[in-house]
């Protein structure tokens, strides 16, 4: 009776082991609809915790039916080298800034303009109200918007302290490549801005071809940038928008149950995302100050209308051009609704 009660509890303990060693490597499979996506965003920051998150609960809750490949990093380009790969479907998805997706809907651009949002009430229900509009142009360009996605609020670090609009005399500050809204700042700004690619930013600091970069202070620490500066101004030059695209044809290709479960939990999953990295936009504040950069203070009363100036300028060189003047102005009444 002794052998055959321990002969079923190994048995039952075998079994266990192979049930538990069977489930995991069906999850660790590749799923049958498996979704290349792609960012900028460095693997082991908060961005692609959260991607992995979600993968995981993807891949679980659709019976390993549905997931992500992840190229993080910027292995799969610059967000421009990106989109072209999305358009002959290398990848299939990818998070954009402002530079990627204004390449396909240049007017989106109107919510990166410099000094347009006061805080994040004024971003995320101008964001809530136009969601609908831009998914709609999205689709018309072979897009589809699965959520917005928090890049953050940009700030300027430097190697010397900016107070004032005439201290952007004399800085060799990047921009963007492919990116008219940063030019155009920087141009109303005083500097004529050196434009590369994100993936080139370090090297370009690293030899002195640039001493000034516009990001969000997370974004400085993971990219390493801010161990070149000296300061940080301590108000934002503007809120960059971010936004998870997935290409018309890959989305089509997903069974409807798979569709709805990728824009459902996407969202969700992007909603804790800017939760997360608000909170930890202060504590990057704190360890940016800790490592020995100097916060400079907001501008003084006297050169608030100033940088108010720069925006307007930005904004009237842009209008009609880059996004429709009605559109500025839908996005003017939604903060006036606010203020």
């Amino acid at each position: 009776m002794e052998i055959n009660y321990k002969l079923k509890c190994y048995i039952t303990i075998l079994i266990f082991f192979i049930m538990f060693f069977c489930s995991s490597m069906a999850f660790s499979a590749r799923p049958q609809y498996l979704i290349k996506f792609a960012t900028v965003a460095p693997d082991g920051s908060a961005w692609m915790k959260r991607m992995r998150t979600l993968d995981d609960k993807l891949r679980k809750d659709s019976g390993n039916r549905l997931g992500f490949a992840f190229y993080p990093g910027g292995v799969a380009g610059d967000e421009i080298d990106v989109l072209k790969k999305m358009r002959i479907s290398q990848i299939h998805c990818a998070a954009f800034s402002g530079v990627g997706f204004g390449q396909i809907l240049p007017m989106l651009r109107v919510l990166d303009l410099p000094f347009l949002f006061r805080n994040y009430k004024e971003i995320d229900a101008t964001q809530r109200q136009l969601k609908d509009f831009f998914s709609d142009q999205f689709k018309q360009k072979g897009f589809h918007l699965l959520a917005w996605a928090e890049v953050g609020n940009a700030h300027v670090f430097s190697r010397k302290p900016i107070t004032s609009i005439k201290d952007f005399e004399g800085l060799k500050a990047w921009a963007w490549s492919g990116d008219p809204v940063a030019r155009e700042t920087f141009v109303h700004l005083g500097v004529s801005p050196i434009q590369l690619p994100i993936t080139d930013v370090t090297t370009a600091l690293s030899t002195g071809m640039i001493d000034t970069v516009y990001a969000p202070p997370i974004g400085a620490l993971a990219l390493q940038w801010h161990s070149s500066m000296s300061y940080m101004t301590e108000w934002p030059l503007a809120h960059a928008t971010g936004a998870i695209l997935i290409s018309s044809s890959s989305m089509e290709k997903l069974p409807t149950d798979l569709s709805q479960m990728l824009t459902r939990e996407t969202g969700l999953a992007m909603e804790e995302l800017t939760s997360t990295l608000r909170n930890q936009s202060r504590d990057a504040i704190d360890v940016i100050r800790k490592g020995g950069i100097s916060l400079t203070p907001p501008p003084p009363d006297n050169e608030t209308k100033t940088f108010s100036d720069v925006h307007r300028k930005v904004a009237a060189s842009l209008r009609d051009k880059l996004f429709p003047g009605e559109l500025l102005d839908r996005v003017y009444g939604i903060l006036e609704g606010l203020r």
